[in-house]
């Protein structure tokens, strides 16, 4: 599989971020959405990922919004489920990209056969 560094360091970034920190709740949620948008910027031009990166952006959205109010445990809860969501997100994303690259190279490949 040959996903950028860039993006693999997104990725382990993200999926370290712990809710329960020095800085607070508040804080995971910052994290959070900083790196994904960062993630963001470097998946969308590959055009095979578009549904799963709408996802993160909707978790964007949704802890945006949880900044507002007040934080609670059940800001924990929520920030739980879309971090395991996520991870799954990620997998597909992994996936996705290593199926394209996979493909790429039997085109090359067999691009090359053909000229030999």
């Amino acid at each position: 599989m040959r996903i950028t560094k860039k993006v693999n360091r997104y990725f382990n970034m993200i999926e370290n971020i712990k809710y329960d920190n020095e800085h607070g709740g508040d804080y995971a949620y910052i994290q959070y959405m900083a790196y994904s948008r960062e993630l963001i910027k470097l998946l969308r031009n590959t055009g095979k990922v578009e549904r799963q990166l709408e996802l993160i952006e909707a978790t964007n959205w949704l802890f945006n919004e949880c900044l507002t109010t007040r934080f609670s445990h059940t800001n924990k809860i929520v920030f739980d489920d879309k971090m395991r969501q996520t991870k799954e997100i990620f997998n597909l994303i992994k996936f996705k990209l290593n199926k394209t690259e996979t493909n790429s190279l039997y085109e090359r490949t067999s691009t090359h056969i053909q000229a030999a």
